[in-house]
């Protein structure tokens, strides 16, 4: 059946702000290919923004970078099937000349820091000043960190910055793919591990430490954008306008993310 759309309905204040959703005259499934730094607020948002619109989410989760076929920029590559992206802003830099996305409807969604946990009920180390990091990581038996955005900063520049790289050779373990680093933690394959605050937050087994000292910190911005080629683009760009919406920046924040502003986004899309 042809889907037929009528003037916008206003949704309860209590789950979206003012946000007003197209009604359809069927509610449609949203394919949404995201980075993990997302997942714990996604718990909260999902149901908050299908029991305010009628449509629902398939979210596919991946790290934002990585030559791993479950790595956003390869699921990219191989045309997987999906209504909007969100990533690493870096990441739809580099994929933007690709035309797989509709950059005017790019928009920032949140920051996110790096931060350090360790396996649940393990000695909590004190991580508060780049020296007590440092004497962290020289004190654990195995490091973990992602293939992802905050993995690639710590692989390549975070180690390098505390002077630690040849004291830790062998000691380091990469989690593949869009397995959580707090996975990895809470199985005991690691004494101490690093990822974005979010992702390590929501996970059990992980006793969360903190997030990386701020002269060692890394933020990475996280954006939105539909699909270039998608019959579901107006439903797309509402639920990014959800996710900018009073609702949807209080669900962030309480994940661990810091909702962002769209100047950014907007002067991209120019």
């Amino acid at each position: 059946m042809k889907k037929t759309r009528s003037a916008p309905i206003m949704l309860s204040t209590g789950l979206a702000g003012l946000l007003s959703f197209s009604q359809l005259s069927e509610a449609v499934e949203l394919k949404v290919i995201a980075s993990g730094a997302l997942k714990g607020a996604m718990e909260h948002l999902q149901p908050a923004y299908e029991k305010a619109s009628g449509n629902t989410l398939s979210i596919s989760w991946g790290p934002s970078m990585g030559e791993s076929p479950e790595s956003i920029p390869q699921r990219i590559k191989h045309k997987e099937p999906m209504d909007l992206a969100i990533m690493a802003d870096v990441t739809l830099d580099l994929l933007s000349p690709s035309g797989a996305f509709d950059l005017g409807t790019r928009r920032n969604i949140a920051d996110s820091r790096i931060g350090v946990g360790v396996p649940h009920g393990k000695p909590k180390p004190d991580i508060s000043t780049v020296p007590d990091l440092k004497a962290a990581l020289l004190n654990a038996d195995k490091i973990a960190y992602s293939q992802g955005t905050s993995g690639v900063y710590i692989r390549t520049e975070l180690f390098q910055r505390l002077g630690i790289t040849e004291q830790i050779k062998g000691k380091t373990v990469e989690i593949a793919g869009k397995e959580l680093v707090g996975t990895a933690l809470a199985r005991g394959e690691a004494d101490i591990g690093m990822q974005q605050v979010s992702e390590l937050k929501v996970t059990p087994g992980v006793d969360y430490l903190g997030p990386l000292p701020d002269e060692v910190q890394k933020i990475s911005r996280f954006c939105a954008a539909v699909a270039g080629e998608t019959p579901n683009g107006l439903p797309a760009s509402e639920f990014i306008a959800f996710l900018n919406s009073p609702t949807g920046r209080q669900l962030l924040e309480e994940s661990g993310l810091e909702p962002a502003n769209n100047q950014d986004a907007q002067e991209h899309s120019q």
